[in-house]
């Protein structure tokens, strides 16, 4: 028994000591920081040497002050499929980060949901949108959420991030009893996704599966103490970044300050654009060619974008 609690005292110190080493890392690495507007900066961070998570990964983030003018939050989508970059360019869009859970073209291994079982994809009944969850564009239903049978909440149904005004942002958890939940709120632009990783400056319970679990590349919205405005994309399925589990994605939205995080659709679909960059703005590397380069950005139904005045 003493030798039982003694292993696992053990591993929970070495647990601990991982973690603050990688904290530590994080805040003792060098990011690369250009400015995008005033009080608007892209930071990205390339950690080589399997020196965060012990592995190697890519970060690129959006930051957004709350003293920041003449700029402005949106959600934006395509009629049918069209790459982020594409979507942000339509909109003349500084930078954009891909959105929300959508119906693909053909089979995708990315999107699954539950604990077990692929998710129900179906088109949305309006047949504008290929999203499948719950999405509102100012002030307009572009796409309802696809229920299962018994009407419980998926993974991808578990939050939603909302916008009102130029940049008001928010990170909500779903009330799970209420499937009209979403409509009942009052905000210019909502998009559902999950999971919700820190609500109220407290991490959420992250489910325990495979979707959670490996490690993928992975894109999320936040908000920090001090209502700065984080847009995140982590690199992944590469030996030059390994991707992020969902509880190591919920660790670094908490070491960059978030107070509110929200994971959205990521694997293939994972892309940061940034206007004027090269590459068609791409600046994080798309895995949808299975190489490591600016080139493999797959089609989505949705963005996150960032507009000026």
């Amino acid at each position: 028994m003493k030798k039982s609690i003694f292993a696992s005292l053990l591993c929970s110190i070495c647990f601990s000591l991982f973690a603050q080493n990688d904290s530590i890392t994080l805040t003792n690495v060098n990011w690369t920081v250009k400015k995008l507007a005033k009080r608007v900066q892209w930071k990205s961070l390339h950690i080589t040497g399997n020196q965060l998570f012990n592995a190697n990964q890519n970060i690129n983030v959006i930051e957004i002050s709350p003293k920041a003018r003449k700029i402005r939050l949106a959600v934006a989508y395509s009629d049918s499929l069209d790459k982020t970059s594409t979507i942000a360019m339509q909109h003349n869009a500084l930078a954009a980060i891909n959105g929300s859970f959508f119906k693909m073209r053909g089979p995708d291994p990315d999107h699954t949901s539950g604990n077990t079982g692929k998710q129900r994809l179906e088109r949305s009944y309006m047949g504008k949108n290929r999203s499948v969850v719950y999405m509102r564009v100012n002030d307009s239903l572009i796409a309802p959420h696809v229920w299962r049978k018994d009407s419980t909440r998926q993974r991808n149904q578990q939050g939603v991030v909302a916008i009102s005004g130029k940049k008001n942002l928010s990170v909500l958890t779903a009330d799970s009893g209420n499937i009209n939940w979403e409509t009942e709120l009052v905000a210019r632009d909502i998009m559902s996704s999950g999971p919700v990783m820190i609500i109220n400056g407290q991490n959420s319970t992250i489910p325990n599966d495979d979707f959670c679990n490996d490690r993928h590349p992975r894109t999320a919205v936040g908000k920090t103490s001090n209502g700065t405005i984080i847009l995140l994309t982590v690199d992944g399925r590469a030996k030059e970044a390994a991707g992020m589990s969902i509880p190591e994605l919920q660790k670094l939205m908490r070491w960059l300050g978030c107070t509110e995080a929200l994971n959205l659709d990521g694997g293939g679909s994972t892309t940061l654009y940034i206007k004027g960059q090269p590459d068609n703005g791409v600046v994080n590397y798309p895995t949808d060619n299975k190489q490591f380069d600016h080139a493999g950005e797959r089609e989505v139904a949705n963005a996150i974008i960032l507009l000026g005045k």
